[in-house]
Formats: structure tokens, sequence, C-alpha cells
């Protein structure tokens, strides 16, 4: 149970509209019961702007309703029906109904199933002065999270039977059996009729007669409880009576009970109440979503200037590519660059491409009017590094005096495709490295 509920109670309008001219009264429930207020709804509106009440998610608003206008039955069923019960409880109350079965409202407690049968607790009223008496307290910002009869409030426990005298009427609960509000008249032939269609040994019940202090000496409850203390089908059942004062008439009931019905129950059920599960949470939700964003701005802003530092490093290493291969297609300058180096790049010190083009330095010390238009280097599966260029000369003797030059170097030279290029020699130059 919630820590605060309040607990209102309508009175009823012959014409189901929702009008001031309703009748209310009510009061909150901590830990104990505060004083019971009466007003128009007017003025419990006025009272709920001027209490300091818990929000949506710790005030537990609790409607009731008048035991005349709340009809209770006991409904045997054969067991295999349970999964269809609530579908079926409207038709098998139909019989007994004054009134078209859309124009009630119908709610169950939990089925007690044993062996092939079992029994169930259910209530119904009329639907729609139970529509307008929520949506009035709706409209009041109360969420109505239970509707009960007045009577079903009452203690209700194994033995325990209560009778609460208010006024010109008189609220009666008998276990799982009764379950009314009657005129005080009303209330000996009642009992009567239920001991005579339930025999069954009543030796350890006790009937409580409750009534607020204010009521304790009025000549009704004393009329009542005289009479009740002469019947003789109480005696017979072995049925106590106790009487009981209480500081107002609302304190003879309980917060909690055995066997009570809900009315808010399919049509009429509460909604998801989206304020009482946000309310509490707005501020950490509030503060994550706040962490989450910043963290989210914080990579966005990175991400965006490492993209930037990435195309700047890109068109530096396009630019260093270009330097030092100024001739052919451009596609990725990273990858190629990194394949030429790798392809440069020696297993150590003592071999590859550098140790070649250290031998090579001298013989085109010597050489002149020599241009050098393209050089690849590569190396076979015996490890022979091998240098592929494509050179120029004024003459062909230029190409070949080279081509000597290195062989006697000690490396392995050959000329090949000699050609004219306007007003050059072109040649293509093959260098092995025996063994660098």
């Amino acid at each position: 149970m919630k820590k605060t509920q309040l607990w209102v109670q309508l009175s009823s309008a012959a014409d189901g509209a929702a009008n001031s001219g309703h009748q209310a009264r009510w009061c909150l429930v901590n830990t104990t019961l505060q004083a019971l207020q009466h007003g128009s709804v007017e003025q419990l509106a006025s009272w709920l702007q001027q209490q300091q009440l818990p929000d949506a998610g710790g005030l537990h608003t609790v409607l009731l309703c008048a035991g005349d206008t709340v009809i209770t039955r006991q409904l045997a069923f054969v067991a295999k029906e349970k999964k269809h019960l609530q579908r079926l409880l409207p038709f098998m109350l139909e019989p007994e109904l004054a009134t078209e079965l859309s124009h009630v409202h119908v709610a169950s407690g939990e089925p007690r199933v044993s062996a092939a049968s079992g029994q169930v607790d259910v209530v119904y009223t009329e639907k729609r002065p139970l529509q307008t008496a929520i949506q009035t307290l709706e409209n009041l910002g109360l969420d109505v999270e239970a509707v009960y009869s007045l009577p079903s409030m009452l203690p209700n426990s194994r033995g325990q039977w209560s009778l609460l005298v208010e006024g010109d009427i008189c609220h009666l609960r008998c276990g799982d059996i009764v379950c009314t509000s009657v005129e005080p008249a009303l209330v000996l032939p009642l009992l009567e009729t239920m001991l005579a269609e339930h025999r069954e040994a009543f030796s350890d019940t006790r009937l409580t007669v409750f009534a607020s202090d204010a009521e304790k000496n009025s000549p009704t409850l004393l009329a009542l409880y005289q009479s009740l203390s002469e019947m003789a089908a109480l005696q017979r059942a072995g049925i106590t009576l106790y009487r009981q004062s209480v500081p107002q008439v609302w304190s003879a009931l309980g917060l909690t009970g055995e066997n009570r019905v809900n009315l808010r129950q399919g049509e009429l059920s509460a909604p998801l109440r989206v304020a009482r599960y946000w309310k509490p949470l707005r501020t950490p939700v509030i503060a994550a979503t706040l962490a989450v964003c910043a963290v989210i701005s914080s990579v966005f802003v990175e991400t965006l200037l490492n993209q930037r530092r990435f195309a700047a490093l890109e068109t530096q290493i396009e630019q260093r590519y270009r330097r030092v291969m100024p001739e052919g297609v451009l596609v990725d300058p990273v990858q190629q660059l990194s394949t030429q180096l790798t392809r440069y790049r020696a297993a150590d010190s003592s071999t590859g491409p550098v140790s070649m083009l250290n031998a090579m330095l001298d013989a085109f010390d010597t050489a002149t009017q020599l241009n050098l238009h393209r050089l690849s280097y590569t190396s076979n599966e015996q490890n022979n590094p091998e240098i592929q260029m494509t050179i120029s000369a004024a003459t062909t003797a230029g190409i070949l005096e080279l081509s000597e030059r290195l062989s006697a170097s000690g490396l392995t030279a050959q000329a090949q495709n000699i050609s004219r290029a306007g007003d050059l020699q072109q040649a293509n130059l093959i260098v092995r490295g025996n063994g660098l």
C-alpha cells in the first residue's frame, strides 16, 4: 500500500451528469485516518489546492461507492470455464439484471478453484454513474486507482462479520456471503435469510457492530443492537455479538481486507499513468540525456578534427608521392607509397635497393648528359635484386658507356630497346645486383 491514500465518496446523481450538485466526503489516510471532510465537489477541489499532497506517484486515490448501488454476488462455475470466466460472468448475471447488459459494469475477484468446480466474488453496478464519478475526480487532477463498495472496506476475515451503523443506513459485511448497505429495518430480515440459506455452523463467528462516537447513543443504534441481541437466529447459529465505538464513521474501515473486489477493471481500468513514472525519474533521465549528448558531441567534434587532420595528412602524402614519383596514375597515395617503400626496404642494411644504388653512384657521377626517367626495383625468389631504369642520352655510346661502368663495378647491366626519342637516344637499362 502506498503511504498516502485519499478516500472519496460522491453522492449519486440520478441523471448521471457530472454537475456541481454532487456532494462529497473525503479523508486522507497515512498511517492513521485523518478528519473526515464533507462538502461539494467545488469544496473538495478547493481543499485539494490548499493541501500539500504527494504527486501522482505517491497519492493513492480510492473511490468509495454506496453499498446499495453495488451488488455483490458469489457465483459458482466449472473449472474448465476459468479461462473464459471474465467473458462469461456478465451472461451468468443477466437473468437477475433489471437493465440491459451493456449498461452494467461487472468486476470480479480472484477465482477459487477446487477439483472440478470453483467460486468467484462478483460485483456489478450501473456503468454510467460510475464513469461519471471517476471522471469527476479525474477532472480534479486525481488519479483514481481503485473503486470499492463501502461495505467491502469493513473488517473481513475468517470468523469476523462487521456491521457499521451510519445514521439511517447500515453497512453489512458477512464474510463472502453478504456485502451491502441497507436501512436499519432490513438488517434483521437480511441476516435471517442469509442464515437460513447457509446452514453451516458459525460458532466461531463474531458480529461486531461499529458506530462513531457521535452516534454511539443514537436511538437507531440502541434499538438495532437490542434487536440483534434478542435475535433467535443469531443465537442458534452461535454467533457472538460485540459493540465497538470508533472516533469517526470511516475509522471502522480497513486499509486492507480479504476478497475485496476492485471495480477498476475491464472497460473502466485505470490508464497507464506516464506522469507517475516520469516525475521521479525526470531528474536522472535529464542528467543522463545531457551526459549522453555531451559524449556524442565530444565524439563528433573529435571525429571532425581527425577527419580534417587525415585530409591534410593525405594531401601531404600525395604531394610527397608526386615529388618522388612524378609520373603514373595516382589512386591511393598512401597505399601506393607504402607498397613502394615495402619494395625498396631491404630485409637488412646490406641488401636491397639502397645497396645497389650506392654501388651505382660512381658510374652515374661520371656520366654526362644522361637523364633518368623511370626507376623501379624488384627482387625474385632467389633474393636477386633488380633495378629497371628508363634513361636517355645524347648518343647511344653514352648509354653503352654507362652500362659498361655499371658492369665494371660488380653489377650486371644490360641496355635494351635503344631507340631515338627526339634529339636523344632512349633505352631500358636493367641492372642486377649479383648478391647485393
